[in-house]
């Protein structure tokens, strides 16, 4: 799924860079900072508001690319072999790259923000095995960072792991849990705030990141594309039904995916599609920006 091919060759020319025997000298690891890598942005967010300046922080998978089809690159092979733990978004995201970490870092110790969570289920339509329909399996939604409820419980998670990994910080690292959880109950706050007057709860949203977010706050998300897949001719024209007998004039889509669905959805209910990114680095930020762009969106249709 996300890693298909070429991660064999990468762990050898790691082993080569951190083995004894290869021409050069391999710089001295940084001693002051935990050296922590996590998938996608979001986390870093995350592990720096934890960790402060205890913490020195890699990302996988840059927010300009799909999570979804990724595969890691020997330099980031590399950087990891040296890496003093891992932190999974969990719930199955990272599931094709683990074997491979552990290959080139034995010692890596993992930290998964997802325990505790209980994931929703989520359809993944298979339409190449079917000519007369889809067939369905059900799949954890792995987009838990987008829910400030369950970020809460990411945060603890991180907390105890970096407390186990650094004990004498760890009156530090509870501190910065603290200031952390503050900020995320003011954003709470200020998001019910902003969606609270809206009439129009329901979405239509290109690839269905936004499930934890709408239970949250009270609104449905209809997905175009599901688990990576293009939507039938059967599901366009559903979706395009749905907007409009709803009056659902915006389509979300996200950056780091091809908009086309969208736009074709668009197109035929005289709508326009806007951009929402769910892996953006300031994920405060961000969560506040994205419900003042869904409160005009929804209060504007023409329901």
């Amino acid at each position: 799924m996300l890693i298909r091919h070429g991660w064999m060759l990468a762990i050898v020319l790691v082993s080569c860079l951190a083995g004894a025997g290869c021409q050069g000298s391999r710089p001295a690891p940084e001693t002051s900072r935990l050296d922590i890598t996590v998938s996608i942005p979001p986390q870093r967010y995350f592990v720096e508001k934890i960790g402060g300046d205890r913490v020195k922080v890699n990302v996988m998978v840059e927010g300009a690319r799909d999570p979804h089809t990724y595969e890691p690159k020997p330099q980031q092979l590399q950087a990891l072999s040296e890496a003093e733990a891992y932190v999974k978004v969990g719930i199955g995201l990272e599931d094709a790259w683990l074997n491979k970490f552990k290959a080139v870092n034995p010692a890596l110790k993992f930290i998964d923000s997802s325990t505790g969570i209980t994931p929703l289920q989520t359809e993944a339509h298979d339409h190449s095995h079917d000519d007369h329909g889809t067939k369905a399996a059900l799949v954890a939604d792995p987009h838990i960072w987008l829910s400030p409820k369950l970020a809460k419980i990411q945060a603890q998670n991180i907390y105890q792991g970096l407390a186990q990994i650094d004990p004498s910080q760890a009156e530090q690292y509870k501190a910065n849990l603290n200031q952390f959880l503050k900020e995320i109950d003011q954003l709470d706050q200020n998001i019910r705030q902003t969606l609270a007057p809206i009439q129009q709860r329901q979405f239509i949203v290109f690839h269905p990141a936004w499930a934890y977010f709408a239970r949250d706050y009270n609104l449905e998300q209809i997905p175009i594309e599901v688990e990576g897949q293009e939507p039938s001719a059967q599901e366009l024209a559903a979706v395009i039904k749905t907007a409009q007998k709803e009056g659902i004039q915006v389509i979300f889509a996200q950056p780091q995916l091809s908009p086309k669905s969208a736009e074709t959805i668009a197109k035929e209910i005289n709508g326009r599609v806007v951009l929402i990114d769910d892996l953006a680095p300031n994920w405060s930020e961000n969560l506040r920006q994205v419900s003042a762009t869904f409160a005009q969106a929804l209060k504007t249709t023409s329901r």
